[in-house]
């Protein structure tokens, strides 16, 4: 089952914020993120991916984003 991401650019976190710079993702995650920025949504994505890339508060790559889980079924998003 694939899942669907969304992206939210976000304020300097705080320095409890669990940050990942983009260079330490893998290169689908990294390639992931990139589609994802460009869109602002992206389906279709490999579970493996998605869970590197919403593991942690926020990625850090031009801005900070904030990665979240999309699901279709409910109203909300939901975050893993």
């Amino acid at each position: 089952m694939t899942q669907s991401l969304t992206i939210t650019s976000r304020e300097t976190p705080s320095e409890q914020t669990c940050v990942c710079h983009f260079d330490e993702l893998s290169e689908r995650a990294k390639d992931c993120l990139l589609r994802t920025i460009e869109n602002e949504i992206t389906a279709g994505v490999d579970p493996e991916i998605a869970t590197e890339l919403v593991q942690y508060d926020l990625i850090k790559f031009i801005e900070y984003y904030d990665v979240q889980l999309t699901d279709h079924r409910a109203s909300s998003s939901v975050s893993a």
